[in-house]
C-alpha cells in the first residue's frame, strides 16, 4: 500500500485538532486581482466561455485557530469552473484538496496528481516572476486533471478532446509554449506521485457560492502540518 507524506503528516497531527471535529475551519477570503496568465476560451461539457487561466491574487484573513499562517495575500489557482471569484470579503472553509470542488469532490487520485504539480513547480507557480505562459499552463493542467482525471500523459490533444477543452480566445490552438509547459509539468508530476517522494502540501479554500482555490502551504513547519492534520477530523464541508 502506498503511504506518502500527506498521509503520515495528517495522521500524526489529527489528534491535536479534535476540538474542530464538528465543523470545517473557516477563513475570510477576498479577491484582489489577476497575476500572471492569460484569457482562454474554455469548453466544459459542451459549453464554452472565456476565462482567465493563471494566478489569482487573494487576501486571506481571520483564519481559524491553528491556521493563522494562512493570513495574508496569496497567488492561488482554482479548481472550480462553475463559479466565480468575488471582490467582497466572504467566509470560506479550509479543505483538503480531495474534497474540492464541493459540487463534485475530485477524490484522492486527482488530488495527488495536483499535489504532484505543485511539488514539481516548487513555488514557481506562485512567483511574481512567473511568465504568462507558465501560469496559464499550470492552471490548465489543474483543470484538465479535475475534469478529465489523471491519465498516462498530457499532450496537445488533451486540450482539444474530452470534457474539458481550451484554446486561444481567437479560436486558434493554444500556443506550443503553453502546451509544452503543461505537458512537461504533468509528466513530472505523475512521475513524482509514483515515486512517493516527500513534497510541499497544498490546501483548498472553498465556498458553496464562490470559486474554490488552492493555496500552497509554507514549507516546512509544525503549524502547517498540524493544520493539514486537523482537516481530517474537521470532515467534509457542509454546503
Amino acid at each position: 500500500m502506498k503511504i506518502n507524506q500527506f498521509t503520515i503528516a495528517s495522521v500524526i497531527a489529527a489528534a491535536a485538532f479534535a476540538s474542530v471535529a464538528s465543523a470545517a475551519p473557516t477563513i475570510s477570503v477576498k479577491y484582489l486581482g489577476k497575476g500572471a496568465g492569460q484569457s482562454v476560451t474554455m469548453t466544459l461539457n459542451g459549453n464554452s466561455k472565456n476565462v482567465f487561466a493563471g494566478q489569482l491574487n487573494h487576501q486571506l484573513s481571520n483564519a481559524a485557530a491553528g491556521f493563522a499562517w494562512l493570513n495574508g495575500n496569496h497567488l492561488t489557482y482554482c479548481t472550480d469552473l462553475a463559479q466565480y471569484v468575488t471582490s467582497s470579503t466572504k467566509t470560506y472553509t479550509i479543505e483538503q484538496v480531495e474534497n474540492m470542488p464541493g459540487s463534485s469532490p475530485m477524490g484522492l487520485a486527482k488530488a495527488d496528481a495536483i499535489r504532484g504539480l505543485f511539488a514539481v513547480a516548487n513555488g514557481a507557480q506562485a512567483s511574481i516572476a512567473a511568465s504568462n505562459d507558465y501560469a496559464t499552463a499550470f492552471q490548465l493542467a489543474i483543470w484538465e486533471i479535475v475534469t478529465d482525471g489523471p491519465t498516462a500523459s498530457l499532450t496537445a490533444s488533451n486540450f482539444t478532446t474530452g470534457n474539458f477543452r481550451a484554446k486561444k480566445t481567437n479560436g486558434s490552438a493554444l500556443s506550443s509554449s503553453v502546451v509544452s509547459i503543461a505537458t512537461n509539468l504533468y509528466a513530472a508530476a505523475m512521475s513524482f506521485v509514483q515515486s512517493n517522494e516527500s513534497t510541499d502540501q497544498i490546501l483548498g479554500i472553498a465556498s458553496g457560492s464562490y470559486q474554490d482555490q488552492l493555496v500552497q502551504v509554507p514549507a516546512p513547519g509544525c503549524a502547517a502540518l498540524a493544520g493539514i492534520g486537523g482537516l481530517l477530523v474537521a470532515g467534509r464541508r457542509r454546503r
